[in-house]
């Protein structure tokens, strides 16, 4: 999943905090929690990546590990 990511997408990290990619790196995310408060995460810290509706394009699998949907 870290590795589907893109600019605008909006995300929800391993810590809770929601968000939205506004710059990639090789192993860093830059994701604007506020108007203009932009943080650098590792990519292993997003959790989850939500569709424009609010919903989760990520589900666990058998062993508790969120992959993609297909």
């Amino acid at each position: 999943m870290q590795s589907s990511l893109e600019v605008g997408d909006e995300v929800v990290l391993t810590s809770g905090v929601f968000g939205t990619v506004r710059g990639l790196d090789e192993g860093v995310v830059n994701v604007e929690i506020a108007d203009g408060v932009i943080i650098k995460v590792a990519r292993g810290a997003v959790g989850q990546v939500r569709d424009p509706a609010g919903q989760d394009r990520t589900e666990p699998d058998h062993d508790g590990e969120l992959s993609e949907e297909n």
